[in-house]
């Protein structure tokens, strides 16, 4: 779990003869701060790295990495990384609006694996601007197995007509920077479901999300000592009638142990189908509950 959420959070993060010429000076701009990024990840530069991702992502990154009980910046730099070199790929669209723009781009992306074995797709990278800088967000790779037509007309060279698509238009606004959160006193896991409804979850003051699924997470800033806050707020989702409703959260300590056995400290059951509501449930941290657990 923790490999591959800061896989996920860290690489989240050729010219053509379809260029517009008014994207020419973005588009060498946008190359220039991905590259900084790029060679700052590959030569585990820590300050490099810090000066060249939007202090959006750097806080995230850092977060979870904290969150799992991991030294940061440090971290960073332990997990396989391969960012992309997007020179030998085929530009599509250098667009910027507001203080938000990307490159996406067609070709094969190697962002890790068997570089043969590599499939033709599409590569989003995204730009936030601060202080009039712009800086690398994340990136996205975009399979196209599904679209094999899709895939044939981007490979024969022919023009992209999907760019004004919403998911392909920057969202002009960059999102707001979290609060960092502290060094936790206890590595926490939890398991949210929420089947038939829709879920947001607050754990010490971050937010989670869940609708008509389940998921797991390591929590923001873990759990602390003493007293700590959660409130649910649950609504019913637009599934059908026969589908089944239910809400269980459940927050389990991680031990100091490799191998041995988390200790769940919180557990929420709620199967009234109809319910609509938010609930408060605050709960304490102390000597006891760490040695039998609730």
């Amino acid at each position: 779990m923790t490999s591959s959420l800061l896989r996920t959070l860290l690489i989240m993060g050729l010219m053509t003869s379809f260029c517009p010429a008014q994207d020419t000076d973005l588009k060498g701009t946008l190359d220039a701060a991905y590259s900084r990024w790029r060679r700052a990840v590959e030569s585990q530069d820590a300050k490099a790295w810090a000066a060249s991702i939007s202090m959006y992502r750097q806080v995230v990154t850092r977060n979870h990495i904290v969150s799992q009980g991991l030294p940061f910046p440090k971290a960073v730099f332990e997990i396989p990384l391969n960012p992309a070199d997007t020179s030998k790929l085929r530009l599509l669209e250098a667009q910027a609006v507001g203080d938000t723009a990307h490159l996406l781009f067609f070709g094969k992306a190697d962002i890790g694996g068997d570089p043969d074995q590599i499939p033709d797709n599409l590569f989003m990278v995204k730009f936030l601007r601060e202080n009039g800088i712009w800086k690398f967000d994340s990136n996205k790779l975009i399979h196209l197995r599904t679209q094999p037509e899709l895939r044939a007309k981007l490979q024969r060279g022919e023009q992209p007509d999907f760019l004004d698509e919403p998911e392909f238009t920057p969202p002009g606004k960059g999102p707001a920077v979290p609060a960092v959160c502290p060094v936790p006193d206890h590595v926490t896991g939890c398991t949210l479901q929420s089947l038939g409804f829709e879920t947001d979850l607050k754990i010490n003051g971050y937010d989670y999300f869940a609708e008509d699924r389940s998921i797991k997470f390591f929590v923001i800033g873990g759990l602390k000592n003493g007293a700590n806050e959660l409130t649910l707020t649950i609504k019913p989702a637009d599934v059908p009638a026969e589908a089944e409703r239910l809400v269980t959260v459940d927050l389990f300590i991680q031990p100091d142990k490799v191998g041995a056995k988390g200790v769940r400290v919180f557990h929420y059951e709620n199967k009234d189908p109809k319910f609509s509501g938010t609930v408060k449930l605050p709960f304490t941290i102390d000597a006891e509950v760490l040695a039998k657990g609730r």
